[in-house]
């Protein structure tokens, strides 16, 4: 799967982020696919809208999965590198959410990262 498959499956299961990809970002770029979709799921966040948050983290564990390299690498450079923002400022069962629902090998990446020696 690449960036142009990417879209279409995150505007298959959210509709209302259409708008957002067909105006702002009119390149084809893995990096800009995701970090769309990552401040589109900060918003979702903010609002506390738990069962389009959870649809969307599901859609990201499965881009991750069936995403070709570049995607992936978006995904772990775009959106595991910002989880912590992402839920910095949510409550508890929000914060369990997003955690909980992030499959094993990108909370394996977050991990990596998190404890990754800045040496």
């Amino acid at each position: 799967m690449n960036h142009t498959d990417a879209i279409a499956e995150i505007i298959e299961v959210i509709p209302q982020f259409q708008e957002e990809f067909k105006e702002k970002y009119r390149t084809n770029n893995s990096f800009m696919v995701i970090s769309t979709f990552t401040k589109q799921i900060k918003t979702l966040v903010k609002e506390n809208n738990q069962k389009l948050l959870k649809n969307s983290i599901e859609k990201m564990n499965q881009l991750y999965e069936k995403g070709d390299t570049a995607l992936k690498n978006a995904i772990e450079n775009i959106f595991i590198f910002s989880l912590d923002s992402l839920t910095f400022s949510c409550d508890t069962n929000c914060r369990k959410l997003v955690f909980e629902g992030i499959s094993t090998s990108l909370r394996k990446k977050y991990f990596s990262q998190v404890y990754k020696s800045g040496i």
